[in-house]
């Protein structure tokens, strides 16, 4: 697993946000992998610090805000989501073993959680 910076981070379109009857915009990350470039809507908030890392086919991005103490995984693989976790303050520790990883680490132990 490698962690990568070729990527972009920007919001949905107006458009796409009324669609789905949501009051804000949801971010959108913009990535390039062996199979061309996607565009996949994220669950982070503007907020939260991303960390985006892939192995073979799948990109893995680990969102953390330690102010509302919550952190998430989602996978992609392609242009699919393929799953995601979402952990609250209270069980951050038991699903790391400890209350503060490095983003490697915690993407190792949350995506056990997924699959």
């Amino acid at each position: 697993m490698h962690r990568i910076d070729n990527y972009s981070i920007g919001k949905e379109s107006f458009e796409d946000m009324l669609h789905a009857k949501r009051f804000n915009p949801c971010l959108e990350i913009t990535f390039r992998d062996k199979s061309g470039q996607h565009t996949q809507k994220l669950s982070a908030g503007d907020s939260d610090v991303l960390d985006v890392y892939r192995e073979g086919l799948e990109t893995y991005v680990l969102s953390t805000n330690s102010r509302l103490a919550y952190i998430g995984l989602e996978i992609f693989e392609s242009a699919g989501k393929i799953g995601e976790v979402f952990i609250e303050a209270c069980r951050i520790k038991k699903a790391l073993g400890r209350e503060y990883l490095a983003p490697f680490n915690a993407i190792k132990r949350l995506r056990d959680h997924i699959m």
